[in-house]
């Protein structure tokens, strides 16, 4: 039995935020490919026209998750990063995490990645940001280069603000497409 679209709706509005924003954590820390958050982003601006102050609240809060999940792989592969609270120390196999990534992500794309970052740096970061598949890759060329912690942050948070009004208005441009749909 199929769920009803006032049922998905209703599931969908509560707890879209919250799965949103973790959605865009894991994005950031290239571990939540599974998912892309920007899909589910999109369907929660378009089916649930939440007002413009709400709109800017989760967009807001989707880049510091995001922003957050890729300084959380920046950092993992810087080794100039102070560690705060001693977690490479005391969690066992948590200093292997930024390894298994990059090795989940391919010789290829690494290369690749870090071919772009070479040339174009923080400029770099914004770009890719923008491009999913690729988007989040640029933490680990970054955190492995030791790219200063705040051009980085600039970079990263300038990128995701930039994807963001974009999904917005995907999400604003199909929402208004619905409303003018022929209902059968």
């Amino acid at each position: 039995m199929l769920p009803e679209y006032a049922e998905i709706f209703t599931l969908l509005k509560a707890l879209g935020v919250p799965v949103v924003l973790l959605f865009f954590y894991l994005d950031g820390a290239l571990v939540g490919k599974f998912m892309p958050p920007a899909t589910l982003y999109v369907a929660y601006v378009a089916l649930s026209a939440p007002s413009n102050e709400v709109i800017a609240l989760v967009a807001g809060a989707s880049v510091v998750a995001s922003t957050l999940g890729q300084f959380t792989i920046y950092r993992g592969f810087n080794e100039e990063s102070p560690e705060f609270i001693g977690i490479r120390r005391t969690v066992p196999y948590v200093d292997r995490v930024p390894f298994v990534v990059k090795d989940r992500i391919g010789d290829r794309k690494m290369d690749l990645v870090g071919r772009l970052f070479d040339r174009f740096g923080g400029a770099g970061i914004v770009v890719t940001n923008l491009i999913p598949g690729v988007r989040c890759l640029m933490s680990i060329p970054a955190g492995l280069s030791a790219y200063p912690r705040g051009r980085f942050l600039a970079a990263a948070t300038l990128g995701n603000v930039i994807y963001l009004l974009l999904l917005t208005g995907i999400a604003r441009g199909i929402a208004g497409l619905a409303r003018f749909a022929p209902s059968f």
